[in-house]
């Protein structure tokens, strides 16, 4: 279903979209590959994509060149990466620590430097290395990203003025009180997001419906939301699981 610009796919539970999103992820990696020699893609934290993450290793391990993998990271919460509030923690022991990806292929967002306005500074020079064609930095193959209840995603947040970046790729932010862990933040921009071959939303509970409902309806009202003013330069979809999405309208 296509919505607003966006491709929309529904699905009955976690492990049935985890399972879609896997195979997504197997097959925009064959694609990068064989234009480009290489795979990109930023990884998201939370819970929602855990499940993605431990069934690219239990399923798919064989399917794919690991070797031509180049991992980054949407966002990080600025706590030491052994931290459980940490989201290359997750990753690694979700995904990580068990694929045979080049250690120097893996980029983590540094957390061990004196600010976060560091860690976002060096996570830009990072971006643009890693991302270089030639002279020129280019585009993130996938991105994947969640939704909070508030309509963030990555750590942009309503109301965040880093929501104005327009050349910087990593920015440091603040969490609101009331989103947790509430603690400073390193997120790639829009500008970065933007300029992704390809963006998958993966978007499970039902605290996140109203939300959602009034993402995809889109109008006015969506535009607040920083999960809204992401559109890939190439393809967007959401990967969305029923409680997530408007109850069905009963057969009349």
């Amino acid at each position: 279903m296509a919505n607003n610009g966006r491709e929309v796919r529904t699905f009955a539970d976690l492990e049935a979209l985890s399972q879609a999103a896997a195979e997504s992820i197997v097959a925009i990696a064959r694609e990068s590959v064989q234009a480009r020699g290489r795979f990109s893609i930023a990884l998201a934290g939370g819970n929602t994509p855990k499940r993605t993450y431990e069934l690219l290793g239990e399923r798919h391990r064989d399917a794919i060149d690991w070797s031509r993998w180049q991992v980054l990271f949407g966002d990080e919460r600025f706590v030491p990466n052994d931290d459980k509030r940490s989201n290359y923690k997750m990753a690694r022991d979700a995904l990580l620590a068990g694929a045979p990806i080049p250690v120097d292929n893996v980029h983590p967002i540094p957390t061990d430097t004196p600010t976060v306005g560091d860690a976002a500074d060096a996570y830009d020079r990072t971006l643009r290395h890693v991302l270089a064609d030639g002279t020129q930095p280019s585009a993130i193959d996938l991105v994947l990203l969640g939704v909070g209840p508030d309509g963030h995603t990555a750590s942009l947040f309503p109301g965040s003025p880093v929501l104005a970046e327009r050349t910087q790729w990593a920015r440091a932010v603040e969490a609101p009180t009331m989103v947790q862990p509430s603690v400073p933040r390193v997120t790639l921009t829009l500008p970065c997001l933007n300029g992704a071959r390809n963006v998958l939303f993966l978007v499970a509970g039902n605290d996140k419906r109203p939300v959602v409902v009034e993402i995809l309806q889109g109008g006015d009202g969506a535009r607040r939301y920083p999960a809204a003013m992401v559109h890939a330069a190439g393809r967007t979809v959401w990967l969305v699981e029923q409680s997530a999405m408007p109850p069905r309208e009963p057969n009349t």
